[in-house]
């Protein structure tokens, strides 16, 4: 945890003294799978667990430790948990998933009346377990990741319990998706459809106060049909979170938003948002400048790809690379770029946006930005021409919007594509954000613990934070 959250925390403390909440991981899984996976396995130098999977419920119980230590609350949360076979298609696959298992409104000290809360916040709000024997939050973690064969060039999780213990680069730690799942069952997500823009039984949840069209500065909950709410989801980039104290934080956790600039041909001259790498260094204040030259490999699914080593090094080496996203990691596209030779790389998606850039290699000494597929296709087709660009960072904070209407506010913008994306649209913060955030609809392996805004966003729905020196437990930044 960062002093900057600290200083958020202290500024809007209680008078009165506060306490952690105790958030319990319990186990859903049958006998000799998932959690209790007999499995033997090494001791990590963070985890001493012995077996597949009591390393797996080490990982979930730190996470939810680390929870615990940032809200703050007298009723026990509980949370069903298990590792159960999910989707895998070898290029992508789901992770994890987690919510609530009950929502609430009008409970003693309801904040506002007539909207859903989660169970985790609602029993801390009203002093009392509204929700009785049943879990607060409901969540699971695929277990056929660990077979190797889910995510091509991943051999399994790593049951890391610390960013001190860093994962191997072909596996992906439990430690930071278990903390972003947590978070959406704690209260990060909205109960109203992303897809249909219908209410949960005709009420707003307590999110819809402040998810807002950037266009017209109006809110969901006032919103005059779903169809209205429906087409408020799939708005990129307008869908905004106007709570006050996410608004506040903004400067506090955001940087210039990264940019692109092609100075050369003149023909297709511009400047536009890029996505910065989660792996890697940034490129300087003053940007840095070069020509621009398409990568060739020796092959594989793809020679645009940059993920097998580069043919034309020469070509290559002190210029920005220009790579195809698919088929690896980025990771291994941009290491390809910086063994030939390249001062910087640049990779173009193969879909509408901009690519998430995620990863971690510390071997990795040159700056990438992912960018357009429409851009990356403009520069291919420049052929011999020199085409030559900056990487820089703009002056506007990275993944938010103004409202068009008074008062003309910057606020953070939501996860909105077109179409819908169920299970990512709207309960999350724009992939646009940057530095990357907790709780963008990709996992960003490196955030073992750091809240950025999602500590705000709770406190805008009505969570209580310590000021105690709890705050610095756990192995905390």
């Amino acid at each position: 945890m960062n002093n900057r959250i600290l200083a958020l925390v202290l500024s809007a403390a209680a008078s009165l003294p506060a306490s952690a909440v105790t958030i319990t991981i319990v186990n859903n899984d049958g006998a000799g799978e998932g959690l209790n996976d007999t499995t033997a396995v090494a001791a990590l130098p963070s985890n001493p667990a012995t077996t597949l999977g009591a390393q797996r419920l080490a990982v979930l119980q730190q996470a939810a430790n680390q929870w615990g230590a940032l809200l703050e609350g007298n009723i026990e949360i509980r949370v069903n948990a298990q590792f159960n076979p999910l989707t895998c298609s070898g290029t992508s696959g789901v992770l994890g998933s987690a919510g609530a298992t009950t929502i609430h409104q009008n409970f003693a000290n309801a904040p506002v009346a007539n909207r859903w809360y989660p169970p985790a916040l609602a029993n801390q709000l009203a002093g009392a377990d509204v929700n009785g024997a049943t879990a607060e939050i409901t969540s699971q973690y695929n277990v056929t990741l660990d077979s190797g064969t889910c995510i091509n060039g991943n051999a399994g999780w790593y049951y890391t319990l610390s960013e001190t213990d860093p994962s191997p680069t072909n596996r992906t730690p439990l430690l930071p998706v278990a903390f972003h799942e947590l978070a959406h069952g704690l209260g990060f997500q909205t109960f109203t459809s992303s897809s249909t823009g219908a209410p949960n039984g005709g009420f707003f949840a307590i999110w819809d106060n402040f998810l807002t069209d950037a266009v017209t500065g109006t809110n969901w909950a006032s919103m005059a049909s779903d169809a209205t709410r429906q087409a408020s989801a799939i708005s990129d980039p307008n869908l905004i979170w106007t709570g006050p104290i996410t608004t506040a934080a903004l400067p506090d956790f955001l940087r210039g938003q990264p940019q692109i600039q092609i100075t050369a041909p003149a023909g297709i001259a511009t400047t536009e948002n890029a996505q910065a790498a989660a792996f890697g260094p940034l490129p300087p204040q003053t940007g840095i400048s070069g020509e621009i030259v398409a990568s060739v490999d020796t092959g594989g699914t793809s020679a645009l790809d940059g993920c097998e080593p580069l043919t034309n090094g020469a070509a290559i080496a002190g210029k920005i690379a220009l790579l195809v996203r698919g088929n690896c990691n980025f990771t291994v596209k941009v290491k390809n770029a910086q063994n030939a030779g390249a001062i910087a790389a640049l990779v173009d998606n193969n879909a509408a946006g901009l690519p998430g850039m995620a990863g971690s290699d510390p071997t990795i000494t040159i700056p990438s930005f992912g960018i357009t597929q429409a851009l990356g296709n403009n520069i291919r087709a420049q052929g011999a021409t020199t085409v030559t660009g900056n990487l820089f960072f703009g002056a506007t904070l990275a993944g938010t919007q103004a409202l068009a209407v008074a008062p003309f506010t910057r606020h953070m913008r939501m996860n909105a594509p077109n179409p819908v994306q169920p299970g990512s649209s709207v309960s999350h913060f724009t992939v646009d954000a940057f530095p990357n955030l907790l709780m963008e609809p990709s996992i960003n392996s490196n955030l073992f613990d750091d809240v950025d805004l999602s500590i705000p966003l709770f406190r805008d729905i009505g969570w209580q934070v310590p000021v105690s020196n709890v705050l610095f437990a756990n192995g905390f930044e």
